[in-house]
């Protein structure tokens, strides 16, 4: 053809077949650049490859992956009735003073069907009570020192100073020391209470007809003793604490509730009762704290118990609230020191016919929707300063799952309000149910439509890095011509100049 071409005089292995192929007729109808080999060709070569490979990967998991699309409709529901499911912890009140309620929108109407559970929570988030390990005996030098100090404070202050009920700050004591009444006893249990408590009021003959028994000095009566882990006979002095004469003392111990019970030895440490108000719940529990050295604290924090409350509530579909509401057991709790900081673990909203299993419709839809079906869960509210408490505003859509069930997304507005100082605070959530409903449809894509766009996409990814590599191929060919020519003519300049010398 009066055509050379070069080719390497030791070949590969896997080239020899190419090259014997190109040597036969066959392969004349071939494109020139498919023919001579080159580097840049090689490259794109593989581009092409590794494009075609890409888009092959795409497309196998688009066609894999479910798709959805969203269609709105008025609200399309099966009954009159939505379920709240939650689990929330109350840090800082007792499950005898929290109730779960549930209001229409604009009365005090209570409407709802409840099947949910309290459980109290300790300090550190456990179920159950906290016991810590208890103190050693006391030895014999130390016993000997108790009793000198007891006898020291009813020298300085008076036993009938010691022993007398802080009933009153004008019932004629001084009622100056309260460590010493607790020092100066063996074990001493004291009533907190205030005089605007009806609880207190309902308690009082009870304690004051115990009080009698367990002090004694009445009509002769001996006061009633309790043993100790040793089998020592220990005395107990029952007093009354006036919290509203002795504001500060009852807010420096901690009182946020009334009547508040508690049992206190010599050394500052304390247990609090939580059972049913009556004598023999009542003496049973002295002669069992008496009897044991395990569980005592200073700190009264130790007994600060939370509530956890968890289960599911059937209320009507039309605007309202659900509270978890504080001081409604058989305790009147201080409005001046009641925090509803909570921590809620789980609120979602679903049909009454899912009951407990509400999660199981969530199967199948996607994350776009499922993390507004729950969006609050792990989160903490934490009131900082007292006579605050915590609303939350909740707007509810339902959304049709392409399985044709029903969820609930909503969305969350959290806002702090001021309450009046006399007014106990409650954690309130207030819901709206939108008119309207999301229809959520799947979307597959046909097995013929997929390997009609599979081969297109990749068609076309071989023809682009084709192009690619002729323009790259005619481009580096130009510049090579250019370099050349300008080559040549530098050259030629070169001997004209010196033949000219």
């Amino acid at each position: 053809t009066g055509r050379a071409h070069c080719f390497p005089s030791r070949v590969p292995e896997p080239l020899a077949v190419w090259s014997a192929m190109l040597a036969t007729s066959a392969a004349r109808w071939l494109p020139r650049d498919f023919v001579v080999s080159s580097q840049t060709g090689g490259l794109f070569t593989l581009l092409a490859y590794c494009a075609m490979l890409l888009v092959f990967v795409s497309e196998c998991v688009a066609f894999l992956a479910p798709s959805f699309s969203t269609t709105m409709m008025l609200d399309r529901h099966d009954g009159d009735l939505i379920q709240i499911n939650f689990d929330v912890d109350m840090y800082d009140i007792e499950c005898r003073n929290l109730h779960v309620a549930v209001f229409a929108q604009g009365s005090e109407e209570r409407v709802s069907y409840q099947d949910f559970w309290l459980r109290p929570i300790d300090r550190n988030g456990m179920l159950g009570n906290a016991i810590k390990p208890g103190q050693a005996e006391k030895p014999e030098d130390a016993e000997a020192e108790h009793r000198r100090s007891m006898e020291k404070l009813a020298k300085e202050d008076g036993k009938a100073e010691l022993d007398s009920d802080w009933d009153s700050s004008h019932d004629g004591f001084n009622h100056k020391h309260f460590d010493h009444v607790i020092a100066a006893h063996d074990y001493t249990f004291i009533n907190f209470f205030a005089t605007w408590c009806s609880h207190c009021r309902q308690f009082a003959p009870a304690w004051a007809e115990l009080a009698a028994k367990v002090n004694g000095g009445e009509n002769g009566t001996a006061a009633m003793v309790f043993k100790d882990k040793s089998g020592v006979e220990r005395s107990v002095r029952m007093i009354k604490m006036n919290c509203v004469d002795f504001q500060g003392i009852c807010r420096e111990k901690g009182i946020d509730a009334f009547p508040t019970l508690r049992l206190y030895k010599s050394d500052g440490n304390m247990f609090v009762f939580g059972g049913k108000r009556v004598e023999e719940a009542l003496v049973d529990f002295i002669t069992k704290r008496v009897g044991q050295d395990a569980g005592w604290s200073k700190d009264h924090n130790h007994f600060e118990y939370g509530c956890n409350a968890k289960g599911r509530l059937e209320v009507p579909r039309v605007p309202g609230r659900f509270e978890l509401t504080a001081g409604t057991g058989d305790q009147n709790l201080n409005s001046k020191m009641t925090n509803v900081s909570h921590f809620i673990k789980h609120l979602s909203f679903s049909d009454p016919n899912d009951g407990r299993y509400h999660r199981k419709p969530w199967a199948g839809l996607p994350r776009d929707v499922t993390r507004h079906i729950n969006p609050v869960d792990g989160q903490i509210f934490v009131s900082h300063n007292f006579h605050e408490t915590w609303i939350h505003d909740l707007k509810v859509v339902s959304t049709v799952s392409p399985k044709e069930k029903t969820v609930y997304q909503f969305s969350h507005q959290k806002r702090l309000s001021a309450v009046d100082p006399e007014e106990i605070p409650q954690a309130r959530f207030h819901f709206d149910i939108e008119p309207f409903s999301i229809l959520i449809k799947s979307e597959s894509k046909k097995w013929y439509d997929f390997g009609t766009s599979l081969l297109a996409i990749m068609g076309g990814a071989f023809v682009v890095m084709r192009l690619m590599s002729r323009v790259s191929l005619a481009t580096s060919t130009s510049l090579q011509r250019l370099m050349k020519s300008a080559s040549g003519s530098a050259r030629a300049g070169g001997e004209v100049i010196g033949h000219f010398d």
